[in-house]
């Protein structure tokens, strides 16, 4: 029979790889893990210590151990992905939180104390990232059912929040899609009507629908590559032209790294339909 120690040990290596290999002591112990406990598995070999407060696994990545040697930890733009948000871009440098706010070579610095939720990390990324890379996060985060738009309100609700009050105000609960989100974005700044997930008699849901008239299809490969899939999208393409709708297939990499392009496309093809409407009421 395993003796004590041994079973904690493997529950706090357990912990430790949910955590990409690298915790807090501060975290540890919040999570249940006492000082003996911590102690045992460091005597044993199951857990390093790193820096002062802060503990990995043997094999952890590289790039946590140096970070938990800096103390610090991934937050803003770098800790989006981690929860499972949608990411436009990855930042070019890490963005991490430390207490100490010291600079960290290679790093954007957030001075932090503490445990972060998850309006803290928003509104690091409000400052740091783009409009449309923060609306996408923070719709992501109410499709995904992380909270709700009433909660992101009242969380932003001070004055120094004036920006993310307006990204809030920009949220549609029904996007599907970091693109659809991107595409919607790009196309009202422009100044057209856009309604998500408009319905279309026999057809379904278009994914945008531009001054009533234009139809949009955000297509990721990932969602369109299966026979059943496919079969779908031709009936679609045969009842939007019977329902006289216009429609516009855009991939996703147009819709998230072009806008220029879909912009474009949008105006040549609504140029096209008022042109045939007006030949029509002649």
């Amino acid at each position: 029979m395993p003796e004590k120690n041994e079973n904690t040990n493997a529950d706090l290596v357990r912990a430790l790889e949910r955590r990409n290999g690298v915790a807090r002591r501060k975290d540890l112990v919040a999570a249940g893990f006492g000082a003996k406990t911590i102690q045992s598995a460091v005597a044993a070999g199951a857990i390093v210590c790193v820096a002062r407060g802060y503990f990995s696994l043997p094999a952890a990545d590289g790039t946590e151990i140096w970070l938990a040697a800096h103390q610090a930890r991934r937050t803003c733009l770098s800790k989006v992905g981690e929860l499972g948000l949608w990411v436009l871009n990855e930042p070019q440098q890490l963005h991490v939180a430390v207490a100490h706010g010291r600079p960290v070579p290679g790093c954007v610095v957030h001075r932090v104390k503490g445990r972060q939720t998850l309006t803290d990390i928003l509104r690091q990324c409000v400052r740091c990232g783009t409009e449309v890379e923060a609306l996408a996060l923070f719709e992501s985060a109410v499709v995904k059912k992380n909270c709700s738009i009433n909660h992101l309100r009242k969380e932003f609700s001070g004055r120094e929040d004036s920006a993310a009050r307006a990204i809030v105000d920009m949220i549609d609960p029904q996007s599907m899609s970091i693109a659809e989100t991107c595409s919607r974005y790009h196309l009202r700044r422009a100044g057209y009507n856009v309604q998500g997930q408009a319905y279309i008699r026999n057809a379904g849901h278009l994914d945008l629908l531009v001054d009533g008239i234009l139809g949009l299809e955000i297509d990721g490969e990932s969602y369109h590559n299966d026979a059943q899939a496919w079969k779908e999208d031709l009936h679609r393409d045969t009842m939007y032209v019977l329902e006289g709708m216009w429609r516009l297939r855009i991939p996703a990499a147009v819709a998230l790294y072009h806008p220029e392009v879909l912009l474009a496309w949008v105006e040549q093809a609504l140029g096209r339909i008022r042109s045939g409407q007006r030949h029509q009421m002649q």
